[in-house]
């Protein structure tokens, strides 16, 4: 169910007070109910989009061992403060200013990091940070054909993000220690008050 609101939420951007938060709500098993929203401002054309929980959730890592094509269909729900982790390519991706949320699966998460891979290559000044990078790409095509078993591990320190198999044996949810949870990054520290002004103008 998509519901669109337009209230004037102040943009962190332009502190204009004509913020445009369009959301819908998915109802996601372990997780219960979840929030998409997303900005925008009209008046310096800033967006960013998030994803929020209405219930108060704890510190949490889950890690999953993708060693079946089935895994790849994993739902994954990364917060705007979730830190993906791919040790078996030595890669992290953590959420900086603008990082935005998404809902997608697995082999999504595989392909939105092989178009940042793609880009760092063509960026690359080394001959050997190039061809670091063209065998990272290889190994993630193995691992999207079910050829290369590999590791996805998702920490949030606000608790949003998940991977959720349809079998959740399959996934290791481990809290957060107060010391682990803070040296993660987190979401920017205007989306929480955007969070709570949305939420008590809903």
């Amino acid at each position: 169910m998509a519901k669109k609101e337009e209230v004037g939420i102040v943009c962190p951007s332009c502190n204009e007070a004509n913020l445009l938060v369009r959301s819908m709500l998915y109802s996601i098993p372990y997780f219960n109910e979840l929030a998409m929203f997303s900005m925008e401002c009209p008046s310096c054309n800033f967006t960013h989009n998030d994803v929020f929980s209405a219930e108060q959730r704890k510190p949490a890592r889950f890690t999953l061992h993708v060693n079946d094509l089935k895994l790849l269909r994993s739902r994954v729900v990364r917060s705007g403060s979730g830190t993906i982790r791919l040790p078996e390519f030595g890669i992290d991706v953590e959420p900086g200013p603008t990082a935005e949320s998404f809902i997608t699966n697995v082999e999504g998460v595989l392909q939105r990091i092989m178009s940042v891979v793609e880009t760092a290559i063509g960026f690359a000044e080394k001959p050997q940070e190039k061809t670091k990078g063209a065998e990272i790409l290889v190994n993630m095509n193995r691992a999207i054909e079910g050829e290369f078993p590999f590791t996805l591990v998702i920490e949030d320190p606000a608790g949003v993000s998940g991977i959720i198999p349809e079998d959740m044996s399959k996934v290791i949810i481990e809290e957060l220690s107060i010391e682990e949870a803070s040296q993660l990054k987190g979401a920017p520290f205007w989306l929480d008050t955007i969070r709570e002004d949305y939420t008590s103008k809903k």
